[in-house]
């Protein structure tokens, strides 16, 4: 697999990058060498040492440490052999400060004191000095000088990779956000989609079947039963449209929401179903409190999805009770039903208890006896949430 030509463009800056600084060394440590106040003749093991010098430094990426042991072992049978300096220490400072990046911080100066004593013993051979020599004690300090570059270039790499990974990251948290967020919609479209056409085209369904059958013995009564129908077919088309304007709507906050149902139109619902045939027996306690518009929103397709589960799965009666009390509404619908389950083909029960979690709520759906019941809870807003 090609490593791409962003890849390929980077390892030639840094092939160049590295001539560059294998020129620099060999030209820096022989201007030096040669302009020293010792005067050497220049032989054949100070040309070899200069170009061995240069392939060191230019390959040092590769294996640094294989090469710093080369270069020292090089300087000190060319120091021991000749008794004097060769440019050779110049490309192991430059191959210490590149091993000393790799390493931690407690290795690179390990290995930086164990080769400041090398050199320092060095310097004092190949030019016979005391102790005190400046020039035994410079390779002291090019040593220190090269740990503290690779120190450096090593907490400077940790910071860049340290906010490489915090930038990575917070790429991935905003993409999963969206995923989730994308989800979500995905769902909350599902869910509405779900409520809106299972509980009309129930309601049609039953409808059109009852003018159907009442066509030649009951005129009237099976065109208030078409009427029934296509009531229920144009609140499709409306509720449909509004679902519509909201998912094109750019900002969801101004988004149009006016015909989206909620809890003050229970009434128009129950005597939906009850024109559908389904016998609605409604009883309401408690004073009814302020809920989020999402939250009636919630309560109202909660109930429409239990009805309509009543008229196509039970007798043809269902009891809804809906209580307030301080904390919020209870929505309880029971019938009894004609299957085992009673709750259709489950897609319906799963929406409802999403909207209820959503919302705060909770839900349980489950049969009692030979009723199936649907309890819901519904939080209501505080005092001061509703007065803000």
């Amino acid at each position: 697999m090609s490593d791409g030509p962003s890849l390929g463009w980077l390892r030639a800056d840094l092939r160049r990058f590295d001539l560059a600084v294998a020129v620099v060394t060999i030209g820096f440590s022989s201007l030096l060498f040669w302009a020293g106040p010792d005067e050497f003749d220049t032989g054949w093991p100070d040309v070899a040492a200069g170009v061995g010098a240069f392939l060191l430094v230019a390959f040092r990426r590769q294996r640094p440490l294989l090469l710093l042991a080369v270069a020292a072992i090089w300087t000190a049978v060319h120091v021991g052999v000749l008794e004097r300096p060769t440019v050779m220490i110049f490309a192991i400072l430059v191959l210490l400060a590149t091993a000393c990046v790799r390493l931690d911080r407690w290795q690179a100066i390990g290995l930086g004191v164990s080769f400041a004593a090398s050199l320092y013993f060095l310097g004092l051979i190949s030019n016979d000095v005391e102790f005190g020599d400046a020039r035994a004690v410079i390779g002291v300090v090019w040593a220190g000088f090269a740990v503290g570059i690779a120190d450096a270039t090593r907490s400077w790499r940790r910071y860049r990779e340290s906010a490489d990974a915090q930038i990575r990251s917070a790429i991935l948290a905003a993409e999963a956000q969206t995923r989730e967020q994308v989800v979500e919609e995905r769902l909350t479209i599902a869910r509405e989609l779900h409520d809106l056409l299972a509980h009309n085209l129930s309601v049609m369904n039953v409808q059109t079947g009852a003018a159907l059958h009442l066509l030649r013995s009951d005129p009237d009564q099976a065109e208030e039963s078409l009427v029934a129908a296509r009531d229920a077919g144009r609140s499709v088309l409306e509720e449909t449209s509004e679902l519509l304007a909201v998912l094109r709507h750019d900002d969801l906050d101004d988004a149009p929401t006016s015909s989206l149902p909620t809890l003050d139109e229970l009434q128009t619902l129950v005597n939906t179903m009850r024109a559908a045939g389904l016998a609605v027996n409604w009883t309401r306690t408690g004073a009814p409190r302020t809920l989020a518009p999402a939250v009636s929103l919630a309560g109202y397709r909660i109930a429409q999805e239990a009805l309509t589960n009543a008229a196509k799965h039970g007798h043809g009666e269902a009891e809804l009770a809906t209580e307030w009390d301080d904390s919020g509404l209870t929505i309880r619908v029971a019938n009894e039903t004609t299957t085992e389950t009673g709750a259709g083909g489950g897609q319906g029960l799963v929406g409802m208890h999403e909207r209820a979690s959503v919302n705060g709520g909770r839900l349980v759906a489950e049969p009692s006896g030979r009723q199936f019941v649907v309890e819901a809870w519904l939080p209501a807003l505080t005092t001061k949430e509703a007065t803000s």
